[in-house]
């Protein structure tokens, strides 16, 4: 299943270009929330993200990472008999940005089943030929008028080749995972950030929601408390720049300033006051000339903001690199 708003299940694994990242949650015997994340470096090559093609190149070398992260299942027991040596995991499979082709609509009316919803997003989409719907499964958000008033509401919507999903979703039956939703990162990025830093109130000024990641740039503007514009744009074919390097960190201003002007030009009345900064690692400069240069205030999301939810790690890897997967899990 293809869903934003699915339970969350107990585990998640988070496909990239150059690493696999696994994520598990439990309680403590005190009733606290942890977590516990490990990553695993991918070869060059092993993986392509792209929104129309295979993104699996090596299923061999994939499944052999994936399977390492992910360790045994738990066995079914009967007393000390075995009745199954491990079974089956739910999983929440977390896609790349470049995987997906996403994109906002408004509707009129917003059904409470989810089929008849989809229905209607597929034909609004075909409506506005926003995004081809051959093949394609899709996840959304749902952004309603602010409380009380009247209006529309803004879908943020995400669609994955049914040939992308199932090669990830093949990855990880093979290692004995049952997916149970599959996502995107920007999104779950996002809304770890906004229920850690106050909830829809927070989106009361213009905001942009900037993720740097996997080789992309995703950006997602809000106005009036709701998505009107996204962007995704591939940034490098190599993954050795980093942001804290001169060169990328220009193409970077350059993109956002391109993201900016794109929805300006649609949307002339957006006037960014914050921007939101997701990415795997620091870097200060950047942050400083988002904000000189667009008179912004800077938030870049952070360890503090996972904790400010009652989660704390349980060993494994802290890196700013596991936290799509923890975003997926709390």
């Amino acid at each position: 299943m293809l869903g934003f708003g699915d339970s969350r299940p107990r585990y998640c694994v988070k496909f990239g270009s150059h690493a696999l990242a696994w994520g598990e949650r439990c309680l403590n015997w005190r009733g606290r929330r942890r977590y516990r994340c490990v990553v695993s470096p991918l070869p060059a090559g092993a993986a392509k993200l792209s929104p129309i093609e295979p993104n699996v190149v090596d299923p061999v070398v994939l499944e052999e990472r994936l399977r390492t992260l992910a360790g045994p299942g738990p066995a079914l027991r009967v007393g000390s008999h075995v009745l199954l040596p491990e079974l089956p995991r739910s999983v929440t499979v977390l896609i790349p940005d470049l995987s997906a082709r996403m994109t906002v609509l408004a509707l009129d009316h917003v059904p409470s089943q989810r089929q008849e919803l989809e229905a209607l997003i597929r034909w609004k989409l075909g409506q506005e030929q926003q995004l081809p719907l051959a093949g394609m499964k899709l996840a959304w958000q749902v952004f309603p008028p602010a409380h009380g008033e009247p209006g529309t509401s803004v879908i943020f919507v995400a669609a994955v080749q049914q040939g992308i999903v199932a090669q990830y979703e093949s990855l990880c039956e093979s290692v004995g995972l049952s997916p149970r939703a599959v996502t995107v990162t920007t999104a779950e990025l996002f809304n770890l950030w906004l229920r850690a830093a106050g909830g829809r109130r927070r989106l009361a000024r213009d905001l942009a929601c900037l993720t740097v990641l996997d080789d992309a740039l995703t950006c997602v503007i809000f106005h009036h408390g709701r998505p009107v514009f996204v962007r995704t744009k591939f940034l490098s074919a190599d993954g050795q720049d980093t942001i804290g390097e001169r060169a990328n960190e220009e193409k970077i201003l350059r993109e956002i300033a391109a993201s900016f002007l794109a929805c300006q030009e649609r949307h002339p009345d957006v006037a960014v006051k914050e921007i939101v900064l997701m990415t795997e690692e620091g870097s200060r400069r950047l942050e400083d000339r988002l904000a000189h240069e667009w008179s912004a205030t800077v938030d870049r999301l952070a360890w503090e903001h996972v904790r400010a939810l009652g989660w704390t790690p349980s060993g494994g890897n802290t890196s700013s690199a596991v936290l799509p997967v923890v975003a997926a899990m709390v």
